[in-house]
């Protein structure tokens, strides 16, 4: 089945910066209508964003209205001139969206981690004529974004863009993806000519974060943002935490355009960020250490010496050149270095103790 697209050189709007804003689902007519005319009358929002398939992570909870809510924003955008988006995951969503006249499409992380489901995807999207932004993968790997980004390119889509959502992370952490900013900024710098998106509801997991996260995008260049509105997030069907009302929303908006960014706003969301590392790190010395206790059970069982000096040392010399290689001082590695050392050291230490008392009372 292919459908053909009779809006011949649609192009993706090109305010600076462009927002995208709408609700995580498409709930109901009533909903979407509500935060039609909201966004309208603000005055600065390009497209209407709202999902209709919603890859959900635990069975049997919301995963959209699918074609139906489709036909709900087909009504909107006739009732109040918003176009809309909406996010597309294979090759059926891709004819289902256009049948409906889909002003934008998205695909979503998830299944950007997936080569073979993008490629379906690209191949469904030849001869069409609709802008697609393509939202980083799960994991930071550059090479899979582009590689998406690329196979719509290949496939004759002219308006692709991208979106940064952040990167899951498997540890604790202020925001629900954290950002990496870096990894898009090279999308960026390897494509110049790219619109590169940021998403800070879905960096942020947390509406107080919206704010913050969207000024440092704006700040850092980004094209513009993709945020979730919804008439009242307490009931929302998903993601209702990350979610902001229309009065939010506007108050937010105006307020980051209006003014510059003040160093009060750029130092809160790097504290944000350091936060979040600081938590990284945390639980990376504890796996580490964990790691350590196993190695010093094995030393035991085997009656080797606690202390290894040419493990250790090609271990000190291995940090050092990656340090280097990133900017860090070689006095700061080894000095950080050898305080882990001297902890694990002693934890082995204690463990092998404890061990020798327990023969003495055997």
């Amino acid at each position: 089945m292919k459908c053909n697209d009779s809006r011949e050189g649609s192009k993706i709007r090109r305010q600076q910066p462009l927002i995208i804003a709408g609700p995580c689902s498409a709930e109901s007519p009533q909903q979407l209508l509500s935060v039609a005319n909201e966004l309208k009358r603000n005055g600065k929002v390009s497209y209407m964003r709202a999902g209709v398939w919603k890859p959900r992570t635990t069975p049997n909870s919301f995963e959209g209205y699918g074609s139906e809510a489709l036909e709900w924003l087909k009504e909107v955008r006739q009732e109040t001139g918003m176009p809309f988006a909406t996010e597309v995951a294979n090759e059926k969503h891709v004819y289902e969206a256009l049948k409906f006249g889909a002003d934008l499409l998205w695909i979503g992380a998830r299944t950007v981690s997936n080569p073979f489901a993008v490629q379906e995807i690209a191949v469904a999207l030849r001869g069409v004529h609709v802008p697609v932004l393509v939202k980083n993968p799960l994991s930071p790997d550059l090479k899979l974004w582009e590689g998406a980004i690329n196979r719509l390119r290949l496939a004759g889509v002219n308006e692709v863009g991208a979106v940064h959502r952040g990167f899951t992370m498997m540890n604790s952490s202020p925001f629900r993806n954290f950002p990496m900013w870096e990894v898009a900024l090279q999308l960026k710098a390897n494509n110049p000519e790219l619109m590169v998106l940021s998403d800070p509801s879905h960096i942020s997991g947390n509406s107080a974060y919206i704010e913050i996260l969207s000024r440092r995008a704006l700040s850092l260049g980004f094209n513009g943002l993709m945020i979730e509105v919804h008439p009242n997030p307490q009931i929302a069907l998903s993601d209702a935490k990350q979610q902001i009302t229309p009065n939010q929303f506007n108050s937010i908006i105006n307020s980051i355009l209006n003014k510059d960014n003040t160093d009060e706003d750029i130092m809160a969301e790097l504290r944000t960020e350091i936060d979040a590392l600081d938590e990284m790190l945390v639980w990376a010395l504890s796996n580490r250490m964990a790691i350590a206790t196993e190695i010093a059970k094995v030393k035991s069982q085997t009656g080797k010496a606690i202390i290894q000096p040419d493990r250790w040392n090609d271990v000190l010399a291995k940090v050092i050149g990656k340090g280097f290689k990133m900017g860090l001082r070689t006095e700061f590695i080894k000095n950080l270095y050898n305080s882990i050392h001297r902890e694990s050291l002693q934890a082995q230490e204690a463990l092998a103790n404890q061990k020798n008392e327990m023969m003495k009372i055997g």
